[in-house]
């Protein structure tokens, strides 16, 4: 059974669906998924925005391990002081995704290693090379993965006092090309198995938030 949210709190409605988790996993995470879904279709209104934050500031550092199945929740509204750089990649995603639909399936994590990759449909191995000259590898089924990272665990750049799991893409070991390596993501978990993330932008004064995401296992 599922309780009513109409006047709860976003801490409140949290707090319900983790007791919620406790006898019934699969109905918890499938009602904060879709309550991160119905909030993405909103975006990029500042209500859902913030509501999200909130959500984000409340959750935990992601401790994930193997592949997850991911959403891209929405693009927030362009940030103010954005760099021109990063204003383009902003714009050229939207854009991207309101032409073609979302590459993007999820990342896959190494726990024991502390690293992770993307997994991507097969149109992100015919158009990476030639937006960003980059050739994905091929992963199982119809699908490609790239966009390595390395992971950690930090204070947050976007919700200041909230612990996250980094996934980083800037280090010059990973090899990943412009703008990838001005990416930084970062990862709490609200409900056992489910996470929701933000796509933040890196330059040179500082972060610029552009995006949210959400994975499950």
């Amino acid at each position: 059974m599922t309780a009513s949210f109409t006047t709860s709190t976003v801490a409140d409605r949290l707090a319900a669906l983790r007791a919620q988790a406790m006898s019934d996993h699969k109905a918890a995470q499938d009602a904060a998924w879709t309550w991160m879904e119905s909030l993405g279709k909103q975006l990029p209104s500042q209500a859902a925005d913030d509501e999200l934050m909130e959500l984000f500031s409340l959750g935990i550092p992601a401790d994930v391990d193997g592949q997850t199945y991911g959403m891209l929740i929405g693009f927030r509204a362009k940030p103010e002081g954005i760099s021109r750089g990063g204003e383009f990649v902003y714009s050229l995603a939207k854009a991207f995704v309101s032409t073609f639909g979302v590459p993007w399936l999820g990342k896959k994590f190494d726990k024991a290693a502390m690293r992770g990759t993307n997994t991507m449909t097969r149109l992100a191995e015919f158009t990476l090379p030639i937006l960003v000259r980059y050739r994905t590898r091929k992963a199982a089924g119809n699908t490609c993965e790239g966009f390595d990272m390395l992971n950690r665990f930090e204070d947050s750049v976007v919700a200041p006092g909230t612990q996250i799991l980094v996934l980083d893409y800037e280090h010059e070991s990973l090899g990943n090309p412009w703008p990838v390596n001005q990416i930084r993501d970062e990862a709490v978990e609200i409900v056992s198995g489910t996470y929701i993330g933000a796509k933040i932008w890196h330059q040179e004064d500082g972060h610029k938030q552009i995006a949210w995401w959400a994975s499950k296992i």
